[in-house]
């Protein structure tokens, strides 16, 4: 098994006294430890992170002022948007990256996660909104539009793994957002590529899109080719009003919440699911205790 941290993780304190920590533990058990970048990642600190000797896998894009967006009818695009993050990968010696690659919209669409809201309002048509919330209305998932983007985003996700084979390139399922279209498990088996599962986004899509959560991991573990996961906990309650900050909390792991973490670490383990991204704002020790004590202790059970 691999258990990584994000570079969420990282941002604040001694980042290096909390890597060696959290390695320290992950080994302990036998379990591979590593790094992944994530899209926020600023050059200052990629640059005080990229010499350690710890294997990286990438939140693409990195480095980039623009997201990766497959449903943008230009594939040269596309391919503009990647090649920051093609540069990176061959510079850590990476394979892995996985990326949000869909975006209902023909503008492109800037690499800001800290206003990533306003990121969307300004590149994504507003009708999409439900209601007067930051989230997308379901009803626009049943549209024509939707599956002339959805087309596009498989096509070109096939060309852009066909243009780096020797890289295993994922797309992860979306927070349900303005525009975002990967929200569901029956989105990600219609793509038909890698996965990289976020656990916090498709708890958002189930509770909005109102499938069943623990049935829907399982599925997609079945059904698609999941590469690795995104772990933390989604504080969001099953009543979420649709309001922020609620939605898609990134928080530390926790069994105090609607989210049950053990139920959601056996249905993986029972899949052979083994590749963790602790994707944690300020992630640490504790919750990489957590989750190693979890899954050692669950049984697998659905």
């Amino acid at each position: 098994m691999k258990i990584e941290l994000s570079t969420m993780c990282l941002y604040h304190g001694d980042f290096l006294a909390k890597v060696k920590l959290c390695r320290n533990v992950v080994e302990s058990h036998g379990f591979e430890f590593g790094i992944q970048l994530h899209n926020s990642i600023t050059r200052d600190f990629y640059n005080k992170i990229k010499g350690l000797d710890v294997p990286f896998t990438i939140h693409a894009p990195v480095l980039s002022d623009y997201f990766i967006n497959l449903a943008n009818n230009d594939f040269q695009a596309v391919l503009a948007a990647f090649q920051n993050t093609a540069d990176i990968m061959r510079s850590l010696r990476s394979n892995i990256a996985l990326f949000h690659g869909f975006f209902m919209t023909q503008n492109s669409v800037r690499n800001d996660p800290a206003n990533y809201k306003k990121v969307l309002l300004n590149a994504i048509d507003n009708k999409y909104l439900l209601k007067n919330t930051r989230v997308m209305d379901p009803v626009f998932l049943a549209t024509e539009e939707f599956r002339n983007y959805q087309n596009t985003v498989k096509k070109h996700m096939k060309q852009l793994r066909e243009r780096y084979p020797s890289y295993t390139l994922c797309i992860e399922n979306d927070f349900p957002g303005i525009g975002n279209g990967n929200q569901t498990p029956e989105h990600m088996i219609y793509l038909d590529c890698p996965i990289w599962l976020d656990i916090g986004h498709l708890w958002a899509s189930a509770i909005l899109n109102k499938f069943d959560f623990y049935k829907g991991i399982d599925i997609i573990c079945k059904q698609c080719q999941v590469i690795g996961v995104h772990l933390n906990t989604n504080s969001t309650p099953l009543n979420w009003d649709l309001k922020y900050p609620d939605g898609d909390t990134h928080s530390h792991f926790s069994k105090a919440c609607d989210m049950d973490m053990d139920k959601i670490i056996g249905i993986l383990k029972k899949n052979q699911i083994a590749h963790f991204t602790i994707e944690v704002i300020d992630g640490d020790v504790e919750d990489v205790r957590f989750l190693i004590e979890t899954y050692l202790n669950c049984n697998g059970l659905t």
